[in-house]
């Protein structure tokens, strides 16, 4: 069960604050914590970090998810 769960680094900038998110647990802290709203992507992405630890996903999905919920929130983002 020691999968790795880091994927290729995404920069976001919320609230002004640039930060770089290098694998699922930092972009599930990121998605609870300092999410600027509640979107159906942001739900997906959250969801898709719960899978990881149940090995019913993995990080590139967590990733790919992140990126969809920061475009739907209209958070700037580099990867």
């Amino acid at each position: 069960m020691s999968k790795r769960r880091s994927f290729k680094p995404v920069k976001i900038t919320i609230n002004g604050k640039t930060r770089t998110v290098y694998n699922v647990v930092q972009a599930g802290n990121t998605l609870l914590n300092d999410w600027p709203e509640q979107t159906p992507a942001a739900k997906v992405a959250e969801r898709l970090v719960l899978d990881v630890f149940n090995d019913a996903a993995g990080p590139e999905q967590v990733r790919r998810a992140f990126i969809t919920a920061a475009k739907a929130s209209d958070i700037k983002f580099s990867s």
